[in-house]
């Protein structure tokens, strides 16, 4: 297939790896429909946009009339929502909002999600949609907000012209722009809501972590794993890399809080080569329709417009200047559209269908709009769906999964800083339980000969799953190697399960500091007991540590010491959940993971309080 990128654009994101450091959109050699369009992405506010005086009467006149002012035409807007499905999660979710209930979102992913490419997560898809919900459907209490007078002081400062100046006072610079979106942020009651992407995983690694990624109590979460899940198009039985993902969404799924799953299908150029089929989303769909997960596509909205010169909203430069590997702020700001135009549909169907329970029960007569007929029920009542049926669809439980007994495990499989601390065995002597003063949390041996032994549930296949209960599951350390350290650890089974014990070598030649993981073939059992000796120094070649520059996680400790020949810093365990893997889910633990999980933990607590 034909390549979308062109000879100048390919040229602009070779030489363009992030936008991070940058004030202004890059806009050399860009048509002057893509310079216009570049601009109005790059300072998008998304409150500014919301209408909230739609013309035309509200079905029922408590409601508020909602409308929004798009960049996209609604033709790419409606080619960018690839999928529906009967989305009643995603329709109660939204009824609870306009009612002024506090919603708690997520969104899991990789680096698009986090904020690669475009300056950070404060100008991705999710907080633009967060913009919105708020303004549009503020929630009516004010959770718990610490320098809140500090933020309700800056804006009446703001007002009233007494405020920083930035390149041109106020309202006149990109920085004091910049300040006055957070600074209104932080103005009324919120909705909550967490990032929880990590630049460089996968599905996998989100399924097995998925506790230290997703808000508790989630209402609402989105999904973004097109670009970084393996794009080759394979469904067999072993090895399949679309395993993971299912269990991740039936994991989403099955959770207390029955949140609504929304697939995010991001598009770049790099990983897909520019061709449109080459990535992971045309998979994704067979779980979108099974799964009835609505779903929204950076690549249907704008490369088919963009082939034939549509609409220059849509148009390559304005949309893919972040980088080969990351759209730019135009792609954040075409997903957050068309995440709008799905919900104000669905809400305007919530709408008509309610307002036709309250008027008079026959089927849809001469006049009746396609809108109406489309939010009646089939059923012999031949009267509307009423938001009770819709609770009942909501409220199903799930099909079987479409890998058979790819069901994911039912308690936590990630182990990682304090959960890491609870597996432990008494005694513990000779390894230390340390964060270094990096804030990573592991345990350190320093001396041959130590041993440490934790006790973890391997046993992760529910009942009525094939028999796997009797097959071996991959069990990954995660320890952190470095060329600052030299130390060796033997791993090995010390009862309940069985495994072959293996030699763990924390050494790397390489300049790089980073939380390896290696995979040992563990049998199932609810009370698996591993055992981890330091061992003698690895061999090496001499590293002047002081005067080497690596690639660092964020998880080795302070400068070297001649003790460090003897170092093993172990960071976390994670159990697999599919006896049919042939390797575990996670390459290594993400310093973002431990960071990402704290804010985890204080949302739990606020929640509990």
């Amino acid at each position: 297939m034909t390549s979308l990128i062109s000879l100048p654009l390919f040229s602009i994101l070779l030489g363009l790896s992030t936008a991070d450091k940058h004030t202004a959109p890059i806009t050399q050699n860009l048509t002057e429909a893509e310079v216009e369009y570049a601009n109005i992405y790059w300072i998008y506010n998304a409150t500014e946009r919301i209408m909230p005086t739609a013309q035309g009467p509200s079905v029922i006149d408590s409601y508020p009339k909602l409308d929004y002012r798009f960049s996209l035409p609604s033709a790419e807007r409606m080619a960018g929502i690839t999928y529906v499905g009967h989305a009643s999660r995603l329709r109660m979710v939204l009824e609870r909002a306009r009612h002024g209930e506090t919603l708690r979102i997520g969104a899991l992913g990789g680096s698009i999600t986090s904020g690669h490419g475009v300056g950070g997560g404060e100008f991705t898809y999710l907080q633009y949609f967060m913009d919105w919900l708020n303004g549009a459907m503020p929630a009516h209490r004010r959770p718990p907000s610490s320098g809140g007078n500090d933020a309700v002081a800056a804006e009446a400062a703001l007002r009233t012209g007494r405020a920083l100046r930035a390149g041109g006072g106020v309202g006149g610079g990109w920085l004091e722009r910049r300040r006055r979106r957070v600074l209104l942020r932080n103005k009324a009651a919120k909705h909550e809501f967490l990032n929880g992407a990590v630049p460089g995983t996968m599905s996998g690694y989100t399924s097995s972590c998925l506790t230290h990624h997703l808000i508790p109590g989630a209402d609402l979460v989105f999904v973004e794993f097109a670009v970084n899940d393996s794009p080759l198009n394979t469904w067999a039985d072993e090895g399949s890399p679309r395993r993971p993902l299912e269990r991740l969404f039936r994991k989403l799924l099955n959770l207390p809080s029955r949140p609504a799953v929304v697939l995010v299908n991001m598009f770049a150029m790099g990983p897909s080569h520019g061709n449109y089929h080459h990535t992971a989303e045309r998979d994704f769909m067979e779980f979108a329709t099974y799964y009835s997960l609505p779903a929204v596509s950076l690549k249907a909205a704008v490369l088919p417009s963009a082939a034939v010169a549509g609409a220059a909203a849509v148009s390559l430069g304005a949309i893919f200047n972040g980088g080969l590997n990351h759209p730019g702020r135009g792609g954040h700001v075409v997903i957050t559209e068309l995440l709008i135009t799905l919900c104000l549909d669905l809400l305007q169907l919530n709408t008509i269908q309610m307002g036709a329970t309250l008027a008079a029960r026959g089927a849809p007569g001469e006049g009746s709009s396609s809108a109406t007929v489309a939010a009646t029920d089939s059923g012999s009542s031949g009267g509307p769906l009423a938001m009770e049926k819709l609770a009942a669809v909501a409220a199903r439980p799930l099909p079987h999964p479409i890998f058979p007994g790819n069901y994911g495990a039912t308690q936590d499989t990630c182990y990682i800083e304090h959960q890491l601390q609870a597996l432990t065995q008494p005694p513990v002597e000779g390894w230390e339980w340390t964060d270094e003063g990096r804030g990573k949390w592991g345990y350190v041996a320093m001396a041959p000969g130590k041993t440490l032994r934790l006790k973890v549930n391997t046993q992760v296949k529910p009942e009525g799953s094939d028999g796997a209960l009797f097959e071996p599951i991959i069990v990954q350390i995660s320890y952190l190697q470095s060329y600052r350290i030299l130390g060796t650890a033997k791993l090995s089974c010390k009862s309940g399960c069985a495994c072959e014990a293996m030699t763990l070598n924390a050494y790397d030649p390489r300049p790089v500091s980073v939380a390896i993981t290696s995979d040992i073939k563990v049998t199932q059992h609810p009370e698996c007991c591993l055992q981890l000796i330091t061992g003698k120094a690895a061999k090496a070649r001499a590293v002047n540590a002081s005067t080497v520059r690596g690639f660092s996680s964020g998880w080795e400790g302070t400068t070297p010491t001649g003790s460090f020949a003897y170092k093993f810093k172990l960071i976390g365990l994670v159990v697999g959940e599919d006896p049919r893997a042939t390797e575990g889910t996670v390459s290594f633990v993400r310093g973002n993971t431990a960071d990402i999980f704290k804010k985890v933990q204080a949302l739990r607590g606020a929640s509990a309080g």
